[in-house]
């Protein structure tokens, strides 16, 4: 799901300026070389830290997560290997987004209340589910728990972040496997890395074949569109808590189905 940033620069490096900077700072360790590269790369934790806001807000800021991004570029600089046919900008983007990942998780942003609602409120969907034989309202399934509206509003958005969040993290595992998926466009990748691909293609396939057709809209414009919330909710003409909760049963099935192939 997660792709690399489209926003570019003015001043982005063509492949041979960035190789050419690179083989001098590597040579020299020239701090101005170094700062050259990690401007016009700086693109990628500003994109990150946009892509991810949705689920670190309260938490981890947008401001501290491109101070995170860009010591990670720093570090890409010193550690990246062109050798392992792996383009910079894959390697730096995977790289920032999980160090801005582990940001987020440091701040043990799940209260264990969010988890036993969550729970609370599953329970309830299903219970009231099979006595409607529809799905019920956020005012039914308030009324069920016996709590106000706006307090399931609230709970309910706490839930979608982390449900997102999870998901990110099992997306990020995926990537790492598929440090596979992205070659360097000379040489053919390997059995293993097409058996790989092949593999992982169809289970994302197979996973989003498992969502409704409403779940997979949401979802192409949460994840491939990068629309908020709010967004997705103007287009569709439905509320935002109806968005986030369709967002949420959407990711917990692919997470599901993905955590299978991930972890076997």
């Amino acid at each position: 799901m997660s792709r690399l940033p489209e926003t570019r620069q003015q001043n982005r490096l063509s492949d041979e300026e960035f190789q050419t900077l690179f083989s001098a700072y590597k040579k020299t360790g020239d701090t101005e070389v170094r700062n050259r590269l990690v401007l016009a790369y700086a693109h990628i934790p500003k994109a990150v830290a946009l892509q991810l806001r949705g689920i670190s807000q309260g938490y981890a800021q947008v401001d501290d997560m491109i101070n995170q991004g860009i010591l990670t570029l720093m570090d890409c600089l010193d550690k990246f290997d062109p050798e392992k046919g792996i383009a910079f900008e894959y390697y730096a983007y995977m790289r920032v987004r999980g160090s801005a990942i582990d940001l987020i998780r440091k701040q043990d942003w799940v209260p264990r209340r969010v988890r036993e609602m969550s729970k609370k409120i599953t329970e309830a969907e299903n219970t009231l589910s099979n006595q409607f034989m529809r799905e019920p309202t956020y005012e039914e399934i308030a009324k069920y728990l016996d709590i106000p509206v706006k307090k399931l509003y609230n709970y309910s958005k706490e839930i979608h972040n982390a449900t997102v969040f999870s998901f990110e993290e099992l997306i990020q595992n995926l990537s790492q496997m598929g440090s596979v998926l992205e070659g360097n466009g000379n040489d053919d990748p390997s059995p293993e890395k097409k058996l790989i691909r092949k593999e992982l293609t169809a289970a994302l396939q197979t996973a989003l074949e498992g969502l409704s057709e409403r779940e997979r809209l949401v979802v192409t414009m949460y994840y491939y569109e990068n629309l908020m919330l709010a967004d997705i909710a103007e287009v569709l003409g439905i509320s935002v808590q109806r968005v986030s909760q369709i967002n949420a049963k959407a990711v917990s099935k692919l997470k599901t189905a993905l955590s299978e192939f991930v972890y076997g």
